[in-house]
């Protein structure tokens, strides 16, 4: 019971840390949450065994290990080792959540969620406390919108988005059933809309249409569930279409011709949208690649963000751009890591999906799918805020989702079983009572 405690308030101090950008704080804790796992029970030896026995331990421990061979060939050692350094989260958290029962339960999974909704309420708070401090200097609401909201936690809008997204779907799902989870959703999608992000202000439309379909046990007629989905749709396109801060950000795609796409010589003054800065950035990853003749195993991360940035000096595009990495995770692991590292990352992938479709959860496939979605647009492993969040939550939702498995010769016998999650070692299976096999009452909603 103790070590349980220990877990419960380490990880929530691990997130909470992550969250308000406090690295130094949260490398600590790390080491610290991996140091307590190995003593758990005096058998590190173990621990280390369980974990690499683990398929979806190895498919995080093969993103490392494919950055630290980078190490052999790159140019720059020292930025090599800083990008390996930090990609040291890719380890740290699956060993904790892999190597044993770290989340004993349901019951724990689900009051580790509710302390993540809170903790999140509280970032939330301080952004619009902060906001409003400043709107007296700014004399405009655009402080309250997008990065200028998110910038007292040092977090992109776009990966705080994603945090509060992840919090919604648990709370739009059955384990989320609490006193304040109206109230909370409430709070968290005019958030959403605060955060200005156009992509993940369109999932989480998908996530309130998936969670339309059945509402506490309630299933809704075809027609009615086609209404509120057009409402949600009518919703989101109202806001991306009217005059607001947030429809701003959709019609500058809509307005955009894309002419610096084949240019190689363009205006310092020249300006850009979210995506034809993008499409500029991959037709560079491109050239870079074939310059270099590294298609196999890549440029290592210790050169490549040298080389993006000759092409930013060579195109004569402003100085502000210096640094932008490629805003696509693909993208990026294949310039760095060549095909063989874009192989890897795909299997990893493939594993995440297949955890998400062995459990069965709705809430597992949301979240995967955005942080897919969210690769295709940004580097999220470049950064501890969108690094923390492909490592923790993918794995936390699939040991909390265990899916009941009941074996067809035993479908009306007295025994029905569960297979066990993710992080518990071999897969085994486990007795669990019968339930009734009379249909429910009209008043018994927990169905």
């Amino acid at each position: 019971m103790r070590l349980k405690k220990i877990y419960f308030f380490l990880i929530l101090a691990v997130i909470g840390t992550t969250i308000v950008s406090w690295f130094n704080v949260n490398s600590c804790l790390i080491i610290l949450l991996v140091m307590v796992r190995l003593a758990d029970g005096g058998r590190p030896a173990e621990a280390l065994r369980t974990a690499f026995f683990n398929p979806y331990f190895l498919a995080y421990f093969s993103l490392f290990a494919m950055e630290a061979l980078g190490l052999l060939y790159t140019h720059d050692l020292y930025t090599a080792y800083k990008h390996v350094e930090s990609k040291a989260t890719l380890v740290a958290i699956p060993f904790v959540l892999c190597s044993g029962k770290v989340i004993e339960d349901r019951t724990q999974f689900i009051r580790l969620l509710w302390a993540y909704c809170w903790l999140l309420v509280a970032a939330c708070l301080l952004c619009l406390v902060v906001a409003m401090i400043r709107l007296r200097d700014a004399g405009h609401f655009g402080v309250f919108f997008y990065h200028s909201l998110t910038e007292v936690l040092g977090m992109n809008a776009v990966f705080f988005s994603a945090y509060v997204v992840i919090a919604l779907i648990f709370l739009l799902s059955p384990d989320g059933k609490g006193r304040f989870r109206g109230i909370l959703a409430g709070f968290f999608t005019v958030m959403m809309i605060l955060l200005s992000s156009k992509l993940l202000l369109v999932w989480l439309s998908v996530v309130f249409v998936v969670y339309l379909r059945r509402r506490n046990g309630v299933r809704l007629t075809a027609r009615q569930y086609a209404g509120l989905a057009a409402l949600v749709v009518f919703g989101m396109g109202a806001l991306a279409l009217t005059k607001n801060p947030v429809g701003q950000r959709y019609r500058d795609i809509l307005h955009d011709n894309f002419r610096y796409i084949g240019a190689h010589r363009l205006a310092p003054q020249d300006r850009f949208n979210g995506v034809s800065l993008r499409l500029l950035i991959w037709r560079f990853a491109g050239e870079i690649v074939t310059e270099e003749k590294a298609w196999v195993v890549g440029v290592t991360a210790g050169d490549s963000q040298d080389l993006l940035n000759r092409k930013y000096l060579a195109a004569n595009i402003h100085p502000r751009y210096l640094g932008y990495n490629f805003h696509n995770q693909f993208i990026e692991i294949f310039v760095r890591s060549g095909a063989v590292g874009l192989g890897i990352f795909l299997l990893a992938t493939g594993l995440l999906v297949q955890q998400a479709r062995r459990t069965g959860s709705r809430a597992g496939w949301l979240i995967l799918g955005m942080l897919l979605l969210l690769a295709l647009t940004e580097s999220t492993l470049e950064m501890q805020h969108s690094l923390f969040l492909f490592c923790f939550f993918p794995l936390v939702f699939g040991l909390g989702s265990v899916r009941a498995i009941i074996p067809s010769g035993l479908r009306n016998g007295p025994i029905r079983y569960a297979k066990q999650g993710p992080g518990s070692g071999p897969i085994r299976y486990a007795k669990i009572p019968q339930v009734s096999s009379q249909p429910p009452s009209a008043h018994d909603s927990s169905r």
